[in-house]
This record gives C-alpha cells, structure tokens and sequence, in this order.
C-alpha cells in the first residue's frame, strides 16, 4: 500500500523538479476528492528501512513516447530498482539532469538522447522489449539465435555481447517478474506443457520478448548443466569500473549508504551465495575484484538466487586504490579478518560504510588490510576460527543494518 503523504513529503524535499511536484501533488488532491487519477500516473517507490527513491510516470504524447518520466533517487541501488520496475513495451522520456543517471539509464534501457527547449531527455525503451520482438520455433543448431546464445557460455562472450545467461524456471520467471532487461527466452516443449511455464510465456508475448522453442537436443548444445534446463535467457550485463580514468568514484552514494566489497572470492558458489546475503541486507551495491571468481559464471548466477542482475555490481583492478578513493570521500571501510583485535559488536559504524571481506583460504591481501580504517573480527566459540565468506558477509551486514536502525 502505497503511503501518499510519504511520498510526496519525500519529493518535496528531494526532487529539485518542483513542477513536476507540484503537478503530482495537484492529481493526488483530485485522486482523493474523486478516486480517480488524472492525469493517470503509475507510481513505483523504492527501499527497505525508509523511502528511498520514487518514479513518476506521467502520460505524454510528446516526442512519440507514452510517459514522461520523473526520477527522485540519490542512490545506485534505488535508481536500478526503479528502472528495472519501468514496464516494458512502453517508451518513456528519462530527465538527464545527472550524468550517472544518464550512464545506468541506458544499462536497462535502449534508446537516444533529445535536446529539447526544456533540457536533455533520453527516450527509451526496456532492453529487449523493443518492437522487433518475435516468437517462433527454432529446430537447428546452427540457427542464428542459438549461435549467438552458445557464445554467451564464455566469459569472453559475455563481455563482447554484453548479455549474461539466466537458467532454470525459478531464476528465469523471477527476472521477467523483476524487470530485468531480457533479451532472449530459449524454452523446451516440456516447459510449455506446464502451468507455470505457459502463464511465464503468455506474459512474455504480452510484454514483447523474444522466445523461442527449442528441442532438448539445441538446448542442451548451448549449456552444459544437466538436467537440461527447461527454459533459459538472456539478460544485458551491466558491471560498470568502480573508478573513472581520472580516479574519482562511478559510484552515486547517499550519507546512509552501504557498501560490500569483495577482494578476490574464488569459488563462484561462495560468490553467489555473498551477493545473495548482500541483496537481502539492503546493500547499496557490491564492489569486486578482478581477480576471483565471475559473478556471470552459471554457479554464482544459480547460487545468487537473483540478485545478479538486480544488485548494481561494480569491478575494480586495484581493490586498495577503490578503498582509498572511498576514504577520500568520507567513507568509513571496516576489513574482516579473523586477527583484528577489534571485535565486530564493540565497533561503532558511523555511515556511509564499506565492509571488505576476503578470499576464502588466505583472507584479506595486507595490501587491503593496510588500506581499510579499522579491522574488525566476528567472535567465535573455541573450535572454529572463520566463517564461509557468505556467512560472515551475513553477520557483518546485518550488524550493520540493525546499527543503523538504532
């Protein structure tokens, strides 16, 4: 249930478009004397302790889109949310008024900017929900979509295409449920035959995807798990440098933030299950190494349960110089090891706030550890001296979490 005071109290003190404000708030006053929204908005809100982010949608009959779109948000996780909650087949016109929104628009969206009297606009679409959208049966292996699905299977396919592969039902029905931007389905007669798999592929039709059938004998050409996969697709990848060439951050943060960080996990299941535990604490996104384990390796896309795709990820070659960086900003950047003299629930954590976390056998590189503020460790019981890596990014973001709820 959408609180309508909220939001507007929110806008009122975060939106610098007081227009577009006093607008809404016009149709709200209207909307509560009729019952009726005019004109007819679609509103989507965004964060987990307290309202993050809001999207107005506006209807437009201007430069051919269908709403003209207004974006109230201060931070990467709470810009993606949005954007990937923008319904597909609609075109929209997206105010540039900041060069990172710009840059994370056109990760979920395709499209060209405008320059109109009113300012610059990026008209756009959801990746892969473009009118070009087809259905039909595919029985070749050498078919054109089946080829360029195979190549996705490397890690170097991955990057030239900029698409990653999602598999499974589960995975699959939650990213077109999520707004991911989707590319392409890939679904066996079998999945057809089911409930769940005719209701996920009527609603693909209806929001213009592409999906193609194809026999167990192409699928099982294009990956390797087994069993075969009764659907599969394809999702643009975005995982932008965490550091722009001059050394400054890409990464948009509010005073409240929080951010993992990642140096060189490598096992990509361990990788998976950590994003996972970062997604559900209400991370602002997620900072790897390039060392380690892909995120877009099938395990971890299997062990994340989602979150790739939906957590903004980021990628940096020097871990240390990313944390610097940070420090440089304000931010306070806690190291895990298991030989700080620091214990974790004796530790004041004053936000935004970076936690780093470590290889699974060797921990955290002296390098990182030099870099980091302080150096914290989660007190044990005699008999074990660490944690999986997933476990102790659990432990130490919801410490976090509940710190800041206080």
């Amino acid at each position: 249930m959408l609180n309508y005071d909220e939001i507007i109290a929110f806008l009122e003190k975060k939106s610098s478009d007081t227009d577009a404000v006093s607008r809404f708030k016009q149709a709200y006053h209207t909307f509560c004397k009729t019952g009726t929204w005019h004109p007819a908005y679609q509103i989507f809100v965004t964060g987990w302790q307290q309202l993050d982010g809001v999207m107005l949608l506006e209807p437009a009959d201007t430069f051919d889109s269908d709403y003209h779109v207004h974006l109230t948000t201060a931070t990467e996780r709470s810009l993606r949310e949005l954007l990937i909650a923008f319904p597909r087949r609609y075109t929209a016109l997206f105010p540039l008024s900041e060069k990172w929104i710009e840059n994370r628009i056109q990760d979920v969206l395709e499209g060209d900017v405008l320059q109109t009297d009113a300012g610059s606009f990026y008209r756009g679409i959801k990746r892969g929900s473009s009118t070009r959208a087809e259905q039909r049966t595919v029985s070749k292996r050498k078919d054109a979509i089946v080829s360029h699905i195979r190549k996705l299977a490397s890690l170097k396919g991955k990057f030239e295409h900029s698409q990653f592969i999602i598999e499974g039902p589960l995975i699959v029905e939650r990213a077109v449920e999520d707004g991911l931007p989707i590319k392409t389905l890939l679904y066996t007669p079998g999945f057809v035959a089911t409930l769940e798999g005719k209701t996920l592929l009527t609603r693909a039709t209806v929001e213009n995807l592409s999906s193609y059938q194809v026999n167990d004998g192409v699928m099982g050409s294009i990956t390797t798990t087994r069993p075969v996969p009764s659907i599969i697709a394809s999702v643009h990848l975005s995982y932008p440098k965490f550091l722009s060439a001059s050394g400054s951050l890409n990464f948009h943060f509010s005073p409240r933030c929080i951010l993992l960080i990642a140096e060189n996990i490598g096992n990509p299941d361990n990788l998976g299950m950590t994003l996972r535990t970062a997604d559900a604490a209400g991370v602002s996104g997620v900072l790897l190494s390039s060392e380690g384990a892909s995120p877009f390796h099938k395990n971890c896309i299997r062990a994340s349960r989602g979150a790739i795709g939906r957590l903004p990820l980021f990628c940096a070659p020097d871990i240390g110089g990313a944390i610097n960086a940070l420090k440089v900003s304000g931010w306070q950047v806690l190291g895990a090891t298991a030989s700080a003299k620091n214990q974790l629930y004796e530790t004041e954590f004053t936000p935004p706030t970076a936690i780093v976390v470590g290889n699974e056998n060797q921990g955290l590189s002296a390098d990182v550890r030099e870099c980091c503020t302080e150096l914290v460790r989660i007190p044990m019981a005699s008999g074990q001296s660490s944690l999986n890596v997933g476990v102790a990014a659990g432990v130490l973001l919801y410490e976090l979490t509940r710190q800041h709820r206080i």
